[in-house]
């Protein structure tokens, strides 16, 4: 009787965990699916340097997308910030935020991206932010604060502007006159191809701090502000309000041909509900992993239990 209670309460104890662990996961993918309201995706306050094996890295507050630090040949410098520590890029470095990976170019026909972190493909509202102090414009068509991505093979000439928000030198662009310290969003979306607003006027002064926001919005297009004003702004490629989703990349990376110091940068989802598939994905190694670890646990247990029985035949005989 004792026996075959004990056996009738281990499978009750292994349903109802399975049960729990397969709600656990369902439950995180309704979440995701419910979720309405804008949330921070990640935010990198800039303001510590750790190491992480053979590279050092600066840690996202969320703890998705850890950047590591670009040596070229120097490494970006934590120095005074806006809020306590920032990092200063010299118009060479960098940090890098891995999507994907990129594997398979030639000899393989096609490219073959594999996944790493794919949480910063916002491909509908999206908000970037940071505050930074420039100290000199660099005389390059972007100086990057932020810019995502994309690549189709090894060569750093054959990569596409994803999303990004930039100041400008003052160059030409696309037969616009754009001025030195004008500011400069972007997105490339499935519809439109590439879209970049810049200010009309310069609105980014040398050796002060400003806190700097692109936002696209898909009613009323691409903004871009300055300390909480938006500011007027021109279409210097295709439209200030592309239609599409955006694209998906294989990179991020921060201050890249810059020299500015930068702190407290933030990318936020306006319209989450488009990361419910991913958020399933994600749930399911988790998933597969805790259903692998209670099968380990109960075959063991079985195995010791046959064991104890074999013993104790052994020793009656």
């Amino acid at each position: 009787m004792i026996k075959r209670e004990s056996k009738k309460s281990t499978k009750t104890m292994l349903t109802l965990i399975l049960i729990g662990v397969l709600s656990t996961g369902f439950t995180a993918a309704v979440e995701a699916l419910n979720t309405g309201a804008a949330y921070t995706v990640s935010l990198w306050h800039l303001d510590e340097v750790l190491p992480d094996g053979y590279r050092e890295v600066t840690p996202d507050a969320i703890g998705q997308n850890p950047g590591i630090l670009v040596a070229t040949p120097k490494a970006p410098l934590l120095v005074e910030g806006k809020f306590n520590k920032a990092m200063s890029f010299d118009g060479n470095n960098g940090v890098y935020v891995p999507i994907r990976f990129l594997v398979g170019f030639p000899p393989s026909p096609q490219p073959i991206y594999i996944p790493i972190s794919t949480s910063l493909d916002i491909q509908k509202e999206i908000k970037i932010e940071a505050w930074i102090n420039v100290q000199d414009f660099k005389n390059v068509t972007y100086n990057n604060i932020v810019i995502k991505c994309t690549r189709t093979d090894a060569s750093t000439e054959n990569v596409t502007r994803i999303y990004g928000i930039a100041v400008k030198a003052g160059l030409p662009q696309n037969g616009y006159a754009v001025a030195a310290g004008a500011l400069s969003g972007y997105v490339y979306t499935d519809t439109d191809g590439f879209n970049e607003i810049v200010t009309t006027e310069p609105v980014v002064p040398l050796n002060e701090w400003i806190h700097v926001a692109f936002k696209r919005d898909l009613a009323t297009g691409m903004h871009l502000y300055v300390n909480g004003a938006e500011q007027p702004v021109k279409a210097i490629y295709g439209t200030q309000n592309p239609k599409g989703k955006i694209i998906n990349g294989t990179e991020v990376y921060f201050g890249h041909d810059a020299v500015v110091t930068i702190d407290e940068i933030q990318i936020s989802d306006l319209a989450p509900e488009t990361q419910t598939v991913t958020a399933q994905v994600d749930i399911g190694p988790n998933l597969l992993i805790a259903v692998i670890a209670v099968s380990v646990i109960f075959a063991v247990a079985w195995i010791l239990r046959r064991a104890i029985q074999t013993w104790m035949i052994h020793s009656k005989s």
